[in-house]
């Protein structure tokens, strides 16, 4: 038999396949000998059997052999490279402890994990990031999850950038974290470097940064348009053009899809969203929800009777192609994504032709990288059209501002006491309720310029109390000479009524740069706050003027940081004309359109419109302008 398996041996370096294939036949009948199976799988392969390769390497490593991992690390490439993950898993699980600590079975169980959308992937970090191969220690980076993780993984990421300083793409997941918990020191040391790559034309890090993160800090439309593009794949024009060609059954009434794993009452994009949800004509429009919420986000987190809004479509757990085929079943006209590029979005379910016309919307402040989308939802504030290059989609104009508001479901501020709040009773208070990872330094240091020249203030900000980031923010007061009793910090209130009560008892809001408040911005225009921002040059950073131009408050966007300043420290020595501003904010609150959510539904709809029609006509995508209705000539709600 060793004759045999030599001449089989000999016949494959020759590349006669097809000869060593009948000398193994014979073999392997008599000898179940791991060589055997071993050359058998290495001749499939050059056959391009990868499957029946995979198997054979997988027999080879189930005998008593000195070479058995080797083979059953080879079953698993070979599983991996034809997209059978169980098959994968399955090799590997039966010999865990092995996979665990070799890099290269590793990097095949952790890619199968993820690809699987299966847990698990953290049991493997710990070796890929201390591997030779730099792809290991950057895909042990890149699979936590940032908004989710843990110290240990928080604490894994500080350490293999410690070790890998020079790899462009760990030292991006470093200044994530960073961003993430207020580390200015070292956002100060390291940004400047990416800056100055991207400068001159070097944008391998921003390639591959996670499309949210980037516009956290960065504010060139040119570069958050490429941000991400190498962590997916272009849609070709043909894939597009495929999918608006393709047959479609129109009827009276369309029917629009939501897609976002949101659609729960506590959630910010609900808070916004609802009123317009439940204002849809449905005598013209059709719901349905493609709902991908946790469960525990549905149980806990979830007040409304959501079969209400429409026809509820669970998603969770299935794939992008299960979801696409939900969608077409559905026969949905227009499929609407509510997240872009954040946490447990399913915006990829856009590339499987589901619908002839999609839309992205409320949840994103920016372009959508890499997805077969046609229009994009916003106002000619926070994307006017000399942005539009920068665009992958084209875009609605919507007449007011892009985003809407809930004057239903809202309760109005009830006056409570200063100090329930542990708020002075006679300062004044400058606020921020943005989430922490907004206070960026240049924002800090422009709060910085304005708390010097108002010695009697103080700066109400929420923070969480997590890995560092509320010490990191008083820090960065302290270290300017602001004295840390002037820095007020406040947590999440669970009863978002006691949360509103709290916003209404300080003065002034002062904006964020360059990721403004959406939801945040909204409650403290509700709660009658008026709220300073200026001028942006991407979408992030126009949002709130968006919002301050819908409820009739223009004058408080400002030009410049100067002026940003320059009007923050007026109004803390002009309380009477800022008491004015305020009660004209309560006058708008009924009257003009940012809390006017069946106004607002009345244009969305209007847009869907717009898009469908020229869909039936056959005519491409393009830019279009939504019609404003008349002004009211009363109020649309009263207060309560």
């Amino acid at each position: 038999m060793q004759k045999e398996y030599l001449s089989a041996q000999k016949d494959f370096d020759k590349g006669k396949y097809h000869d060593v294939l009948t000398v193994l036949n014979k073999l392997i009948d008599v000898n179940k000998d791991p060589r055997h199976y071993a050359l058998l799988g290495a001749t499939l392969v050059k056959l391009k059997m990868k499957g029946e390769a995979a198997q054979a390497f997988q027999l080879a490593g189930e005998q008593a052999s000195p070479h058995r991992i080797k083979y059953l690390r080879e079953a698993m490439r070979l599983h991996f490279s034809n997209n059978d993950d169980i098959s994968l898993l399955r090799v590997g699980g039966r010999v865990l402890q092995d996979a665990i600590a070799d890099p290269e079975m590793a990097i095949l169980m952790a890619g199968a994990l993820t690809r699987q959308e299966m847990s698990g992937v953290e049991a493997f970090r710990k070796t890929l990031a201390a591997s030779t191969n730099p792809e290991h220690r950057r895909f042990a980076v890149r699979s936590v999850k940032i908004a989710q993780r843990t110290p240990e993984e928080n604490q894994l990421i500080i350490d293999v950038f410690k070790d890998n300083p020079e790899d462009k793409l760990i030292r991006t997941a470093y200044l994530t974290i960073q961003r993430d918990v207020n580390d200015y020191a070292e956002i100060e040391k390291y940004e400047p470097i990416v800056r100055e790559e991207i400068a001159r034309g070097n944008y391998e890090s921003v390639l591959e940064e996670i499309s949210l993160y980037n516009i956290r800090w960065c504010d060139d439309e040119k570069i958050n348009a490429i941000a991400g593009a190498g962590r997916g794949k272009p849609v070709p024009d043909a894939w597009r053009a495929k999918r608006r060609n393709k047959p479609h059954r129109w009827s009276d009434k369309i029917r629009l899809g939501y897609i976002s794993a949101d659609l729960w009452t506590d959630h910010a994009v609900m808070k916004a969203f609802r009123g317009v949800l439940e204002a849809h004509d449905r005598s013209k429009f059709e719901i349905t929800l493609f709902c991908n919420a946790t469960d525990t986000n549905l149980k806990d987190h979830n007040s409304a009777y959501r079969e209400a809004w429409g026809n509820i479509v669970r998603i969770r757990g299935k794939s992008d192609e299960e979801v696409a085929e939900l969608i077409k079943a559905a026969n949905i006209d227009v499929l609407i994504d509510l997240q872009g590029h954040t946490a447990d979005t399913r915006v990829s379910v856009m590339n499987h032709l589901t619908a002839p016309v999609h839309a992205t919307w409320l949840g994103y402040p920016g372009t959508v990288v890499n997805t077969d989308i046609d229009y994009l939802i916003c106002d000619r504030t926070v994307v006017p059209e000399t942005s539009s290059p920068n665009y992958y989609e084209k875009l609605c104009w919507m007449p007011e501002t892009f985003f809407p508001n809930d004057a239903i479901h809202r309760p109005l501020p009830k006056p409570v006491p200063r100090r329930v709040c542990g708020i002075p009773d006679d300062a004044f208070i400058f606020s921020c309720f943005h989430s922490n990872w907004k206070y960026t330094k240049q924002t800090v240091d422009l709060w910085i310029r304005i708390l010097n020249q108002t010695p009697e203030s103080y700066l109400f900000l929420i923070c969480r109390d997590q890995l560092g980031a509320r010490a990191n923010v008083r820090k960065a007061f302290l270290d300017a000479g602001i004295s840390g009793d002037r820095i007020l910090f406040g947590s999440r209130v669970a009863d978002y009524a006691a949360y509103l009560d709290r916003i209404a008892l300080t003065d002034l809001g002062l904006d964020t740069y360059p990721y403004n408040g959406h939801t945040t911005t909204s409650e403290k225009l509700w709660c009658g706050v008026p709220m300073l921002t200026y001028k942006g040059k991407n979408f992030a950073s126009r949002v709130s003027e968006s919002l301050l131009n819908a409820v009739g408050l223009p004058e408080m966007v400002c030009e410049t940081t100067d002026d940003y300043v320059a009007r923050a420290v007026h109004f803390y020595n002009h309380h009477q004309e800022l008491k004015e501003i305020r009660g004209r904010l309560e006058e708008n609150r009924f009257t003009h359109p940012l809390f006017d959510s069946e106004r607002f539904c009345r244009h969305l709809e209007t847009a869907y419109g717009m898009m469908v029609d020229r869909a039936k006509a056959g005519i491409a995508p393009d830019h279009f302008d939504v019609p404003a209705l008349p002004p009211r000539t009363a109020p649309f709600k009263t207060a309560e």
